[in-house]
């Protein structure tokens, strides 16, 4: 018990301390991030209602009326999962909607569940380095710290208003140490679910946006 407690401070310190994940807050239903802190600056992207992005609370300007924020280039998180690229901008303060001051959604008009496994490196392709597991079927993973994972997921069951979501493979084949205990809110007809998964180590920030029947979005962060 006392572990896991230990885990969750420390999770939380790295959440605080390297990034927080946001939406929007815009009657237009977009924001446009800027290159530079401030209104005159050129748009490099405009985000859009419940895409999730990470941004930061600059401590050498606490008054600035310009927030950082990262968004990942790859919509899914897939590929090269321990070198994401993002791309680095400004938004204005006031379009700022930390996830983590929404309310928690307790309705029935969603279901997420994972099917979870004991790994198993049966007819698949385990690559190591120095004793060190790399990838899994070419693949980075996620979960863990170069350990073999205790975990994997079989499949993840998603409902939307009722109507099953397919979810292919490839959005769950390199997630490892996940667990059912997770955070779900609704930003208008948008489902947003995140949670922390570690095995002790290797700690990562998953959120998936599921709308429209679909999944809309897989953020995958390593702090």
């Amino acid at each position: 018990m006392k572990s896991f407690i230990y885990l969750f401070l420390f999770l939380g310190y790295i959440n605080i301390a390297y990034g927080q994940l946001a939406i929007i807050k815009d009657v237009d239903g977009y924001t446009n991030v800027r290159e530079l802190p401030n209104i005159d600056s050129r748009i490099i992207y405009k985000l859009t209602e419940s895409e999730v992005f990470i941004f930061e609370l600059p401590e050498e300007n606490k008054d600035s009326n310009w927030i950082p924020v990262f968004i990942s280039k790859n919509k899914y998180s897939l590929g090269n999962s321990k070198n994401l690229n993002y791309l680095e901008g400004f938004i204005h303060k006031s379009r700022l909607q930390p996830i983590e001051e929404l309310p928690d959604y307790n309705g029935n008009n969603f279901f997420f569940k994972y099917k979870l496994e004991s790994f198993s490196d049966k007819n698949k392709i385990c690559d190591y380095k120095d004793n060190f597991l790399m990838q899994i079927n070419g693949r980075n993973i996620y979960g863990t710290d170069g350990n073999k994972p205790k975990t994997e997921v079989k499949g993840i069951d998603i409902k939307y208003n009722g109507v099953l979501v397919e979810v292919p493979k490839i959005f769950y084949e390199d997630i490892f140490e996940c667990s059912n205990n997770f955070k779900v809110i609704k930003n208008k007809e948008d489902f947003i679910l995140y949670q922390w998964n570690s095995d002790g180590a290797g700690g990562y920030l998953i959120a998936w946006v599921i709308g429209d029947n679909s999944i809309k979005q897989r953020l995958v962060f390593i702090p």
